[in-house]
Formats: structure tokens, sequence, C-alpha cells
């Protein structure tokens, strides 16, 4: 089985990954659904905590933000712009996918440790399985947002169209990234710790729980910006509530920037993953 497993030259071919995926395309349903029931077989509420999860976050941040520092804070909610829960629910539902997508798929492999040693697939299956759940959360919370922006007095308008052209670039860069700390993480386990540790950084160094224009308009140190400013992240989000709020397509300089990291980190991803997949089961 082992001769078979590392002699197959087709798995080192980064080419191949498409016609590859799409072969085992019956085991990636079957692994997301696996990992759907096992995270909500035995919840009473099921799907309902996609829900409570971002919104519940939502109104303890709009608590902190509204009530608590509400005069430490240049920023009058409602007036100056969207109601602040809006806000922070836009920026949740999209972080929450990036961040429990990567958080996910870095394990995925070490948790299907004996899928991967006895049975011959394309090894990228087991990332992408992982980030099936989040963007299945993803897709609940944005109805949600939805909802919570009408019900708050917002409007949707056709500019709606260009959140998947957004999201596209959020789904490749993330892509790229699981499959690179997914078959790191085999071999430095120390890499599950720094996701970790990145998500939670990243979330206070994105612009979710506040918008852009609280860095841009203070007095940071242009280095700081600078810095900032290439956490693609933070133009991403931006995007989002550009779309939703005012109703236009987002400006071109919020994309430009992604979508050279989407492409560059997705190329990265794809051709360190297809050098190492033939080796994944010796240090598993």
């Amino acid at each position: 089985m082992s001769g078979y497993l590392y002699t197959d030259a087709r798995q080192r071919q980064v080419w191949r990954i498409i016609p590859d995926l799409i072969r085992a395309r019956e085991l990636l349903i079957d692994l997301i659904w696996k990992d759907l029931r096992a995270r909500y077989r035995y919840a009473v509420m099921g799907f309902f905590w996609a829900v409570l999860e971002p919104v519940a976050l939502m109104l303890v941040l709009t608590f902190v933000f509204s009530v608590v520092f509400r005069q430490r804070v240049a920023f009058t909610v409602g007036e100056e712009g969207p109601p602040f829960a809006t806000m922070v629910l836009c920026g949740l539902i999209f972080w929450q996918f990036t961040a429990n997508g990567l958080t996910s798929a870095s394990q995925a492999l070490l948790d299907n440790r004996t899928l991967v040693q006895k049975v011959h697939f394309p090894r990228e299956v087991v990332p992408l399985a992982g980030m099936g759940y989040p963007l299945v959360n993803l897709f609940i919370g944005f109805f949600v947002l939805l909802g919570v922006h009408m019900i708050l007095g917002g409007s949707l308008s056709l500019a709606l169209l260009w959140f998947p052209v957004v999201f596209a670039l959020q789904w490749v860069m993330t892509v790229g990234l699981a499959l690179l700390l997914s078959c790191g993480n085999v071999h430095f386990r120390d890499i599950g710790y720094m996701v970790g540790v990145a998500v939670m950084f990243g979330f206070y160094a994105s612009p979710v729980f506040y918008p852009l224009e609280w860095v841009t308009s203070r007095n940071v140190p242009a280095w700081a910006l600078r810095a900032y400013e290439c956490n693609p992240m933070a133009e991403l989000l931006t995007a989002y509530r550009q779309i939703l709020f005012e109703h236009r397509a987002p400006d071109a300089w919020l994309l430009a920037w992604p979508a050279i990291v989407a492409a560059a980190v997705l190329v990265i991803g794809v051709i360190v993953f297809r050098r190492l997949g033939p080796t994944l089961s010796d240090h598993l």
C-alpha cells in the first residue's frame, strides 16, 4: 500500500489538482456532511448555534462600544453611519468564516490521520472539507445579517450582486492558507498553536467591530498604517460594508491588494501541498 501511495507521480503534479478534486468530489461531500453531523447531532438547537454565536457577539460588542465606551469613541451610532449592530455583524460573519476555516483546516489532517494513512485519495480533500462547516455557518449568517439590516431600517439593492465577487477573493485566499497551514501543521505542530494566536490577533487587527476609518483618520504613524493595510481582510471587510450600507460597488483599491494576495497564497499553497502530500502519512 505504501509503495503504491508514494510512487504515484500524479500526486506531485500541480496541474492535476482540479481533475483530482473532481474525481474525489463524493468523498469531499461525505467528509463535509460527516463533520456537520458530528458538530450538531447532539445539539438540541442544531444549526441555530450558527445564528446564535455571531448575534450574541454582536450584542456584546454593541453594548460595550455604544454604552460603556460611548463617550470615549469618536463615532455616533446611527448618526454618522450605519447602525453599530449591523456594522459589527457584517464584519463578524465574514471574519469568522476565515478564522474558523483556517482553525479547522489546520487540524484536519491530524484529525483524519487514519483515513490519510490507509486510503489513497487526493489529500487536498481533507483541509477543504474542514472548511465546509464555516461555509455553511456563513451562508446562514449572511441571511441573518440581511434580516437584521432591514429590521434596523436598512434597504437592499442590486449592489448585493458584488458580494459573491468579493467573497471569491476571500475564499481563494482562505483556501490557499488552509492548504499551506494544514500540511505545515503535520510537519511542525507549533503551527496549530500559531494559528490560534494569529486568529486572535487578526480579530483586533482587522476592522471587524470598527470601521476602517477609525484607523485611517487617527494620527497613526505612517509605518504602522502601511503595516495595517497589508492585512487583506481590512480591505475585504470594508468592501462588504460599502456594498451593504452604501449600495454601490466597492472601490477598486479595496479589491486590488486582496486579489494579489489571494492569487499568490493559492499558488504557493497548492505547490507546497502537492510537493508534500505524498509523504504526509510518514509524519502523522
